[in-house]
């Protein structure tokens, strides 16, 4: 079939809105435009108005439209605006109008050609940019095969022929696209001048667009070299087969893949051929090219972090600094550094050793250990065994209880050290066989006076 030239194919004013000065308002309509066609299957024009308002209402409302056949009315406020964005888009071609089919109606619909859809969807590709995941051209290309071959219909295997030339040629694009894509980090890497924007380009832009979309499933799920021989194996047992590929030209004819029966019979022989030849060479061709690529960009990539990290931190990194700004004409306190004239040059003008100072010798000091009377220890023990004894304890919880059969921490007054002693001791007493009551521990803790304690019961034993 013969090719059409571009403009013949689409409109001759269709991109000239994406030329014009106000391109950013367009692009952004046409946006809005690919949304609203994705959702729904008719498009009224009031619907497209009504998202695309309120979705530009800001960027309407700044909009000049200098240099654009705007009527005075239209530029008066924000619905005039997107009604002309509407107008001038449907001039342009990139839709049309019809009106509703019932007689009553007047409501206008959008119909969005062809072309536009496609150009509409490559546009929203490259605004969002998003790597590709989860493809698996070569294991889809394997598994098709491998079902047809062990089928018997001549129609399936026809099928797996046209799916399998249709995922390597997506393949080829993909591998054509990732190698390409490289050097654009390459030069976004030479403008890069900060350690931390050159580590965020490699591991996150280069990382997942690049490693984790493309060369780790080339690698592990969708490796190349494990399903090569077994998909150049089964292509060749169809070669072989005369039966087969009568079988698959027949039903190639039948489904109107060719004008007639031997077109299609060497259409198929083109595909099996191609196939093959292309998994012969991929790993030469591409995948050898790409790794190398990659090498080189993570070379590069590991010497820009050493310089500019020199450049930073070490000594060379500082000298260079200073000579390039004294070069410039600028003076040391502007560059940071404190220089000092030395008018004569030896081994040792530019450094000197550190030297360790020496520590002088002293006396030692003598510490006068202080005594304590064994008088003094012994009123010490009696005064805590007295204030803390068992006796004491006790007493402390039941005169608490008040009577009662028992009491909680929230009984405990805690107003100084003492009572706070007298209560700790108090749950440690409580297991004792010879105490005169039991402790319960319960949820939670209980603070009062800057005292803290676990929540208790004591209960008076019988």
């Amino acid at each position: 079939m013969e090719s059409l030239q571009l403009f013949e194919a689409v409109p001759g004013d269709l991109f000239s809105v994406l030329a014009s000065p106000n391109r950013a308002l367009y692009a952004e309509a046409l946006e809005v435009l690919y949304e609203t066609y994705r959702d729904h299957l008719k498009i009224p024009e009031q619907l497209y108005y009504s998202i695309l308002r309120n979705r530009m209402e800001r960027q309407l409302a700044d909009a000049t439209f200098d240099g654009e056949d705007i009527d005075e009315e239209e530029l008066r406020d924000i619905s005039g605006k997107a009604r002309f964005l509407i107008r001038k888009l449907c001039s342009r071609g990139w839709f049309e109008k019809e009106r509703g089919k019932t007689e009553r109606s007047f409501e206008e619909y959008l119909i969005v050609p062809g072309y536009s859809s496609r150009l509409l969807e490559l546009l929203h590709q490259l605004r969002e940019d998003a790597p590709q995941r989860g493809y698996s051209y070569v294991f889809s290309t394997y598994s098709a095969l491998k079902v047809a071959r062990e089928g018997d219909s001549a129609y399936e295997k026809m099928l797996a022929l046209y799916s399998a030339y249709d995922n390597t040629m997506a393949l080829i694009k993909a591998l054509k696209s990732v190698y390409h894509n490289i050097k654009g980090f390459f030069r976004m890497q030479m403008e890069m001048q900060d350690v931390n924007d050159v580590l965020a380009a490699h591991f996150d832009d280069f990382g997942q667009r690049v490693m984790e979309a493309y060369i780790r499933p080339l690698k592990i799920r969708d490796s190349v070299p494990k399903y090569r021989v077994p998909i150049r194996q089964m292509l060749s047992q169809w070669l072989e087969d005369d039966a087969v590929l009568e079988a698959m030209a027949q039903a190639a004819f039948q489904d109107r893949r060719g004008d007639t029966l031997e077109a299609c019979r060497g259409d198929l022989l083109e595909k099996l051929y191609w196939i093959q030849e292309q998994y012969e060479r991929m790993e030469s061709d591409y995948l050898t090219e790409i790794d190398r690529q990659v090498r080189r960009y993570t070379r590069a990539t590991t010497q820009k972090l050493e310089t500019l990290s020199n450049l930073d931190r070490n000594l060379g990194g500082n000298l260079r600094l200073l000579l390039d700004g004294l070069a410039a004409g600028k003076g040391p306190s502007d560059l940071g550094f404190a220089l000092y004239c030395q008018e004569s040059l030896t081994e040792k003008s530019l450094w000197k050793r550190k030297r360790v100072p020496v520590r002088p010798r002293t006396h030692p000091v003598e510490m006068e250990e202080e005594t304590v009377s064994d008088e003094a220890k012994a009123q010490a023990a009696e005064l805590l065994q007295s204030a803390y004894s068992r006796e004491a304890v006790e007493s402390y919880v039941l005169a608490r209880m008040d009577g009662e059969t028992g009491c909680t921490s929230d009984d405990l007054p805690l107003r100084d050290d003492r009572e706070y002693v007298l209560s700790l001791l108090a749950a440690l007493h409580g297991s004792d066989r010879d105490s005169a009551y039991e402790v319960e521990r319960l949820e939670g803790q209980y603070a009062k006076n800057g005292y803290t304690l676990p929540q208790l019961r004591f209960v008076r034993k019988e």
